[in-house]
C-alpha cells in the first residue's frame, strides 16, 4: 500500500492518463517503463536559454522574442523552487492528502500582475509541432500557479529553438532559429484526473491496463513465451507470471 501523503508529478499524471496500470506499478513496485533515449542536447539548450533569459531578468529587460508583449520576466522569490525538478510549482490537496507538482522553465508577469507559463523547446524538425503532451504540460503548470493564488493568463508561450540546416556544414557551430508560439490553456480537466490518479494509486490491486498501452500489450505477449524458470524476480512481478 502506498504510504501517505502521495506526491505525483506532472509526468506521473501523464503516465496515469496513458495507462493506469503502468502508473500503479511505478508507484507501488518502482517498476518503470523502459526509458526513452535521453534528450541531452535538448536539456543543454534549456540550460543555456535559462542562463540567457536570467541575464535579461537581472537587467529588467524582456528578450526580443517577446516583443510587443506587455509583460516582463517574473522575478519573484518562488522562481528558483518553481524551476527545481524535485519541487516545482506544487499544490497539496488536503482532502486527497496528495500533492501535484511540476517544474516550469520560465514565467511571464503581465502589467495586471497575472502570470503566463513559458516553456523552451528545441527541435531539428522542419515544422514546429505542438503535441498534445506539450499542451497538457502548459495546462498543468497554469493550474498549479492558480492553486497557489496567482492570477493566470488564458494562454501560455513556447519558445522554440529550431536547428537551421541550410548552413552548408557544421563548422563547430549549431545555428538555431528562435520562434515564439502562443497557445490557449484549459486546466479544467486536471482536478478530476488528479483525483482519479490518487484513487488508483491507493488501490491494493493494480488497475486495468489501457487497451492501447504498448508496454502492457508487449508484456502480455512476451509472458506467453517466457518460461518462469528463465525470468528474473522483477520479470515475474512485472509479467504477472504466477509462481509454480
Amino acid at each position: 500500500m502506498i504510504s501517505n501523503p502521495l506526491k505525483i508529478s506532472r509526468s506521473g499524471l501523464k503516465l496515469f492518463q496513458e495507462c493506469p496500470k503502468c502508473f500503479w506499478l511505478d508507484l507501488h513496485h518502482k517498476i518503470k517503463r523502459p526509458p526513452g533515449y535521453p534528450y541531452t542536447l535538448s536539456a543543454a539548450v534549456d540550460y543555456l536559454v535559462k542562463q540567457e533569459f536570467d541575464k535579461y531578468r537581472e537587467r529588467g529587460e524582456l528578450p526580443a522574442v517577446f516583443e510587443n508583449i506587455d509583460a516582463k520576466l517574473y522575478s519573484g522569490p518562488e522562481l528558483t523552487e518553481w524551476r527545481n525538478n524535485f519541487k516545482g510549482v506544487s499544490f497539496f490537496d488536503e482532502e486527497l492528502n496528495a500533492r501535484l507538482y511540476g517544474a516550469v522553465d520560465d514565467v511571464l508577469e503581465f502589467s495586471d500582475g497575472s502570470l503566463a507559463v513559458v516553456d523552451y523547446k528545441s527541435s531539428g524538425s522542419r515544422e514546429i509541432r505542438i503535441y498534445d503532451d506539450y499542451q497538457k504540460q502548459m495546462d498543468v503548470y497554469t493550474y498549479l500557479l492558480g492553486k497557489n493564488g496567482f492570477a493566470t493568463q488564458p494562454h501560455a508561450y513556447f519558445v522554440f529553438y529550431v536547428v537551421q540546416k541550410d548552413g552548408g556544414g557544421f563548422q563547430n557551430s549549431l545555428p538555431f532559429k528562435e520562434e515564439l508560439r502562443r497557445v490557449g490553456v484549459n486546466p479544467s480537466w486536471i482536478e478530476n484526473t488528479f483525483n482519479q490518479a490518487v484513487h488508483a494509486a491507493r488501490q491494493e490491486e493494480a488497475p486495468q491496463a489501457s487497451p492501447t498501452c504498448e508496454h502492457c500489450n508487449y508484456v502480455i505477449r512476451a509472458s506467453g513465451h517466457l518460461p518462469v524458470s528463465h525470468a528474473t524476480e522483477t520479470d515475474q512481478d512485472y509479467l504477472l507470471i504466477p509462481e509454480e
